[in-house]
C-alpha cells in the first residue's frame, strides 16, 4: 500500500507542476500577444454608456469641464477613464464602464501652465462611429481602446483596432469624420 501511495502522491505532484509550467509558459505567451486584455475583458460587457459615465464624473467633480476620455480594458472589465479641470484643479476619475461604480478619482491643484482646453461632447461624433470608421480603416480586426481628446487644436478620436498579428492605431477627426493618420504596430 505504501508503494502504491507514494506512486500517487508523486504522480498527483508531477501532474502539478505541469499544470503550473503550462500556466506559467501559457502566461508568458499571452503577455506578449496584443489581444491579452481584449480576450479578458470583452465589449459586451460595456453596458455604461459614455454620456452616463461622462453624468457620473460630473456628479462627482461639479463644474469640471472634460479634457479627454478613455475607456479600455483594466483586466477582466472595461474602464472609462475621464480627465477633467474647473478653473483650481484637475480632476481624474476611473468607472467600470460595466456597473458604473467609480472605482477611484484624483484631484490635483490646476498648474498655471497645464493646457487644458474641454471638449465640445455635443458636436463629437460617438465614439460607435469613430469605431466603425476606424475598424474600416484598418481592414481587420476590432476596436479595443477608445480616447476622445484634444489633439494640437482638434478633437480626435483615437482607436486602436486590434487583430491576431497586430495593433492600428487609427485617428478619426471627431468633428467631421477624416482619417488623420493609421499607423499599424505588429
Amino acid at each position: 500500500m505504501t508503494k502504491q501511495h507514494s506512486l500517487k502522491s508523486r504522480l498527483v505532484r508531477l501532474m502539478a507542476v505541469t499544470v503550473l509550467t503550462t500556466s506559467a509558459i501559457g502566461g508568458v505567451s499571452l503577455a506578449t500577444s496584443p489581444t491579452v486584455n481584449a480576450a479578458q475583458a470583452k465589449t459586451q460587457d460595456i453596458k455604461i454608456s459614455q454620456k452616463q459615465a461622462v453624468k457620473k464624473f460630473q456628479k462627482e467633480f461639479k463644474n469640471a469641464k472634460i479634457s479627454e476620455i478613455t475607456l479600455e480594458p483594466k483586466g477582466n472589465r472595461y474602464q472609462y477613464q475621464i480627465d477633467g479641470f474647473d478653473k483650481e484643479q484637475k480632476h481624474t476619475a476611473a468607472i467600470n464602464a460595466k456597473t458604473g461604480k467609480i472605482t477611484w478619482s484624483h484631484s490635483n491643484k490646476l498648474d498655471k501652465d497645464d493646457g487644458n482646453s474641454a471638449l465640445d461632447l455635443k458636436k463629437t461624433i460617438s465614439r460607435k462611429t469613430a469605431n466603425k470608421l476606424a475598424e474600416r480603416e484598418a481592414k481587420q480586426g476590432q476596436g479595443q481602446k477608445w480616447t476622445l481628446e484634444n489633439d494640437e487644436g482638434k478633437q480626435i478620436w483615437e482607436v486602436e483596432v486590434v487583430d491576431s498579428s497586430q495593433t492600428t492605431e487609427v485617428k478619426i477627426n471627431a468633428l467631421n469624420q477624416d482619417i488623420i493618420s493609421s499607423n499599424v504596430d505588429h
